[in-house]
């Protein structure tokens, strides 16, 4: 992804081991000796949807993101409000290592203020672009702790976080580190708000090309309104949750380990998860990342374990906050934990940057009064 700082992820390592798996071993869910009860409505959600659903927020939770949101800011800024620096801003406003000696520095702005628009900016971004219209090629860089809100107060551009991406042809990559992320950049249902990293690659030329790894949690949550009653003899799960009503969004965040090999383009390997508004994680699983045979201690462990169906199919298994639900699934025949998927609808609607998108023309940076333009 080009010549810039890059800026990777602090994700979990798993750690090899050899033998057959002592009990409690796992691979991304938790195995615990008491395991609770599942939430009262697991058989009535539709776990496809918010798996789908879950995608569709990965592809948005990108740099490509942040960076409309953020040249939409720019559009409001006039004359010395805000501020723009070539490279970094004074380490007054923000303390920030970043450029090379080798390379251009990048642009910045930081300021406190507010324009003629009556649109008030307060804190810095610093970014970085490159870009080869003719090779398709474009990287960029995007560091900030802003936030710009209109004369009504409404937020217009938040952005706290870290991230980096780039495009080669139809191959799309972005590295994200976001405390908070919310107002222009993004609509829907995550409007309010988001926060957390997420690590993801995909491609657009037909094949099935997929990375995901990382977690995103959002404040406005997602999916569904809740119907379950206050009723905590039925739902005993919503004991303890005194921010509970009936009517929330039922989920909160979502995460993945997940990537596409070339053996099967039906299916991935690992899971994505997505968290209720009780706290019970709904978990997907595909096919294992390690070959049961070679790496029984992995390829073998809870869940995996715990999963008939390992072909290349698209059919992912869902698990509950740990739990197998394999039981479940025998005893009803009219519910299955097993959940087909078509992998190649969800890569084609992932959202993916031109490379138009790249360019950052000086012209749209406010550093001319307007009023001297006229």
């Amino acid at each position: 992804m080009g010549t810039h700082n890059r800026i990777w992820l602090a994700l979990p390592i798993l750690v090899a081991c050899t033998g057959q798996p002592p009990a409690g071993t796992q691979i991304g869910a938790l195995r615990v000796e008491e395991p609770p009860e599942p939430p009262s409505d697991f058989k009535e959600l539709d776990l496809r949807a918010a798996v789908e659903q879950a995608f569709d927020i990965a592809g948005r939770t990108t740099l490509a993101t942040a960076w409309a949101g953020h040249r939409a800011t720019m559009a409001e800024g006039t004359y010395n409000c805000p501020n723009v620096w070539l490279g970094a801003p004074p380490e007054r406003l923000a303390n920030l290592d970043v450029g090379d000696d080798e390379i251009l520095p990048g642009l910045a702005w930081a300021d406190q203020c507010q324009n003629p628009g009556e649109n008030t900016f307060r804190g810095f971004t610093y970014w970085e672009t490159t870009v080869d219209i003719d090779t398709g090629v474009g990287d960029r860089l995007l560091i900030g702790d802003a936030r710009v809100v209109d004369d009504n107060d409404q937020v217009l551009f938040e952005y706290d976080g870290e991230a980096a991406d780039g495009l080669t042809g139809s191959d799309y990559e972005s590295d994200v580190v976001v405390r908070k992320l919310s107002g222009s950049l993004v609509g829907g249902d995550v409007a309010a708000g988001l926060r957390g990293q997420l690590a993801a690659a995909w491609a657009t030329d037909g094949d099935i090309d997929l990375t995901l790894e990382g977690a995103v949690h959002l404040q406005s949550g997602f999916g569904p309104a809740d119907t379950r009653a206050l009723d905590l003899k039925v739902s005993p799960e919503l004991a303890n949750l005194p921010f509970w009503e009936p009517g929330l969004p039922r989920y909160t965040s979502v995460r993945f380990d997940l990537e596409f090999d070339n053996d099967c383009a039906l299916e991935p390997l690992g899971y994505v998860g997505v968290r209720g508004n009780e706290g019970f994680w709904f978990d997907v699983y595909f096919l294992p990342k390690y070959d049961r045979e070679e790496d029984p201690a992995r390829g073998g462990a809870f869940p995996f374990e715990e999963i008939d169906n390992v072909e290349c199919d698209g059919i992912g298994t869902a698990f509950i906050r740990n739990l197998s639900l394999k039981q479940a699934d025998e005893e009803d025949p009219n519910w299955s934990r097993e959940i087909q998927f078509d992998f190649a609808a969800i890569l084609a609607a992932l959202p993916r940057p031109a490379i138009e998108d790249f360019l950052f023309p000086l012209q749209e940076l406010p550093t001319q009064d307007p009023t001297e333009a006229q």
